[in-house]
């Protein structure tokens, strides 16, 4: 049966509240994506956009540390995707839990999350999300050459379905995996590429995730002013986009160049109590661990 003109704009009205929705998250504008979400909520959507709709809603909510507001609205995404045959949006849902799952160090269950995921999938680009998701799993764990083995599966998946924000995401993540295996001049030359493919697609979140990654290897790098410069950047967005996980990650890297420089240890220390506190606020458990560890001179 064709659809009357009225549903018709029902339809129009809520992907409209999405797509504007989207555009408001990837610029870090979380509170605004929120109400264009709720809008499409309210707009009588067909039920592949209520899932739409709800998956994003809790993938904001991810991203703002608020876990119960994300289990309860990637559940709901989820049982809505499982009564409708929609396995991709219902395997796309569970990576937005398997996400906040990993932020709190909730590993395995995450995995296993990721897992079950993969086996619902069916476009290339939920899959690539997939993998991505499981490679992020592996490098926190410190299994770097399973994490690459999924990275190199997920940029495969994303080439394929030509999602370039996801190939953004993905360099992304193996540059900070080959930062993590002390491969800073390589996690440098990653971060160069993301950043330029962030910044065509105007993916502003994403550009400062890339750009906070390469403050990190420049710091290393003995390169303090570079690092400086950029982190005052990535810092003031995430200020301003409430992102507090990102904030904390950004104050540990201020805190070990201060360190480093061996010049204002009490500055050092500063940042990293304050690092802390936003970590432990969030329940991001890794992180706040490390910063104890730092606190405490190890």
């Amino acid at each position: 049966m064709e659809p009357t003109l009225e549903r018709t704009r029902a339809l129009s009205a809520a992907r409209a509240h999405l797509d504007r929705g989207f555009r408001f998250e990837q610029a870090g504008s979380l509170a605004r994506a929120l109400e264009e979400y709720h809008d499409a909520l309210e707009s009588k959507p067909v039920p592949v956009e209520e899932i739409e709709a709800r998956l994003r809603t809790a993938r904001v909510h991810r991203t703002m540390a608020a876990w119960d507001l994300c289990r309860a609205e990637s559940d709901a995404a989820i049982r809505l995707a499982d009564a409708h045959g929609e396995d991709d949006l219902a395997a796309e849902a569970m990576n937005v839990q398997l996400g906040a799952l990993q932020v709190q160090g909730y590993y395995a269950e995450a995995d296993e999350i990721g897992h079950r995921a993969i086996g619902r999938a069916r476009s290339a680009r939920v899959r690539g999300i997939t993998l991505q998701n499981l490679g992020r799993s592996a490098a926190e764990q410190g299994d770097f050459p399973r994490s690459e083995r999924y990275f190199a599966e997920s940029i495969e998946a994303f080439r394929a379905a030509n999602y370039d924000i996801g190939l953004a995401v993905a360099l992304t993540n193996a540059a900070k995996a080959a930062f993590d295996q002390g491969q800073a001049a390589r996690a440098l030359d990653i971060g160069h590429e993301a950043i330029g493919l962030a910044r065509r697609l105007n993916q502003l979140d994403v550009l400062l995730t890339a750009v906070q990654n390469q403050a990190a290897a420049f710091a290393t790098c003995g390169e303090h002013d570079a690092a400086e410069a950029l982190l005052t950047e990535a810092l003031g967005h995430f200020t301003s986009a409430r992102n507090l996980i990102r904030q904390a990650e950004c104050l540990e890297i201020m805190g070990q160049m201060s360190e480093a420089r061996s010049t204002d240890p009490e500055t050092a220390r500063r940042c990293y109590e304050r690092a802390r506190e936003l970590a432990i606020a969030v329940g991001n458990r890794p992180l706040a661990e490390r910063l104890t560890g730092r606190l405490r001179g190890r």
